[in-house]
């Protein structure tokens, strides 16, 4: 799940926010077991999305680590190949790779965010006051957010008053925007803010909830 809504949030779907890719050379190490070995590599170019790097040698996987510097920082992530080739650097074929996260601490996350955006890397991390929001359609809920996640927020929604019982064949009146992630108590947790929408005979109220949950949809904080 992280990988997916994390391609989401940082996609170039004109619909999305998009956040710039840096192509700046810059040094990089690389693990294909697990962390125990690292080998040098080179880093073409960075985004909040993925990375763009050289290897001396085939990873002979898919997902592996790659460690780039940023400025003095370190960033560790876990990424995924999109797309690999051999190319020509220095008089040596090396292969290179353009992969995509799947795994990143929010702190690292949001450093890279800052080094793409020509903002200090070293910045007192702002995610709390500077939260980016982006509004999911119907569709990209649907199949970013799994069905039994879904359900279970918005029966959190009904118990708390928030939202009408929910009824097979009737669309809930919700809105989903999502915010990225943010390491809670060493964990890193999905940001989910929810408008829902009560209507009686009265008139209409309107609710914004927040919530947290994990990459697997078990654990499930509300925050208001």
């Amino acid at each position: 799940m992280l990988g997916e809504l994390l391609a989401w949030f940082t996609g170039s779907d004109p619909n999305r926010r998009k956040y710039p890719r840096k192509r700046k050379p810059y040094r990089a190490t690389v693990s294909f077991d697990g962390g125990l070995t690292q080998k040098a590599a080179i880093g073409l170019d960075i985004s909040a999305g993925g990375v763009c790097i050289l290897t001396q040698e085939p990873a002979g996987r898919d997902e592996f680590e790659v460690r780039a510097t940023v400025e003095q920082r370190v960033v560790r992530v876990r990424a995924k190949t999109a797309w690999h080739d051999t190319v020509n650097h220095q008089g040596k074929s090396v292969w290179r790779y353009g992969m995509r996260f799947v795994g990143i601490s929010a702190d690292d996350w949001d450093a890279i965010v800052r080094f793409t955006t020509d903002r200090p890397v070293t910045e007192e991390n702002k995610a709390q006051e500077e939260l980016v929001t982006v509004r999911m359609t119907p569709d990209d809920a649907n199949r970013l957010l799994p069905g039994r996640l879904q359900r279970r927020l918005l029966e959190m929604l009904v118990e708390r008053r928030k939202l009408a019982p929910l009824h097979e064949n009737v669309t809930p009146l919700v809105q989903y925007f999502y915010s990225g992630v943010a390491r809670t108590n060493g964990v890193l947790m999905h940001r989910l803010t929810i408008q829902s929408k009560v209507v009686s005979t009265e008139g209409s109220e309107l609710y914004e909830t927040r919530f947290l949950f994990d990459d697997k949809g078990e654990t499930v904080q509300i925050l208001n």
